[in-house]
């Protein structure tokens, strides 16, 4: 087993349309490859700072996932959404293998 955690952290100002986008993101990541991706907000640190987080029976599963993904014009159209909103430099990917 996988779990996927992307983190990324919104520009000041933009917390709440990042929010609303990581959201949208979220439920279309469900429509193009049937993964459940929860979003998360964090608190107690940085209140910019939200994660997607998902999990996938292999790597090669998660590779099909991102393959459809990028394949898709409606999730490409989702990502440009972020141009504007995330502070740059900031997003980052954790890949863990459950033991």
């Amino acid at each position: 087993m996988i779990t996927f955690v992307r983190t990324i952290v919104a520009m000041p100002g933009k917390i709440v349309e990042a929010m609303t986008a990581a959201k949208e993101m979220a439920a279309l990541t469900k429509k193009v490859t049937g993964v459940d991706v929860a979003v998360g907000a964090s608190f107690g640190g940085s209140i910019s700072e939200f994660a997607w987080i998902s999990h996938y029976d292999s790597l090669a599963h998660m590779e099909a996932a991102n393959d459809k993904m990028l394949a898709d014009a409606d999730v490409r159209a989702g990502m440009k959404k972020f141009e504007h909103l995330l502070a740059p430099g900031t997003t980052r990917d954790h890949i863990w293998r459950h033991v």
